[in-house]
């Protein structure tokens, strides 16, 4: 089965590049692209709403490092600030009303209205310390990873976790990810 993600993430893929350096590397990083992809990305073929497969992502990840070098700290800073725009307006006013630890409980039910074809779960560690398993996700890469774990930080500080950790366990199947998630 072919794992998809929504669109809303290779758009905000760019525009967190446009944030984190400037237009320039955007479009250089859109430059780097094969020639069908980027054709995609240019003519706007790819919507908020619509469905495209992770391994296209994972493309966008690949050009990226091509063009910036930035390694696993650039995606995570990356998962961050796209996540911080995505989740203006309403759902930042719904976010601070929730807890980190009901957040987190239902992050896979969240997730999956983003990723369809892939499995996510969260296991409770202790007070303030969960697993979060990623698996199934053909045509993942460690860069996707990381900047998901990024994602994950920003949306714990929007419920009010304080020192918000978010640290990747090794891993070899790249179609496979964990980390744990803590705060104060």
């Amino acid at each position: 089965m072919t794992v998809e993600m929504r669109g809303a993430a290779f758009l905000s893929f760019f525009e967190g590049i446009e944030e984190l350096r400037d237009r320039a590397t955007a479009d250089a990083v859109k430059e780097a692209l094969r020639p069908e992809l980027r054709e995609r990305v240019l003519s706007g073929a790819i919507t908020r709403v619509g469905w495209y497969p992770m391994a296209e992502y994972t493309a966008l990840h690949e050009a990226l490092d091509r063009v910036v070098s930035g390694g696993p700290e650039f995606a995570v800073r990356l998962g961050y600030v796209t996540t911080d725009r995505d989740t203006r307006g309403l759902l930042r006013y719904v976010l601070a009303f929730t807890s980190p630890d009901l957040l987190i409980r239902y992050a896979d039910k969240v997730f999956m209205s983003y990723v369809r074809g892939a499995s996510m779960s969260i296991e409770q560690l202790g007070p303030r310390h969960y697993l979060v398993s990623w698996s199934d996700h053909h045509g993942a890469s460690r860069a996707l990873f990381d900047e998901w774990r990024g994602g994950i930080q920003l949306l714990m500080e929007r419920c009010g976790g304080k020192n918000v950790v978010v640290a990747a366990r090794p891993f070899d199947d790249p179609a496979r990810a964990q980390c744990e998630v803590t705060w104060e």
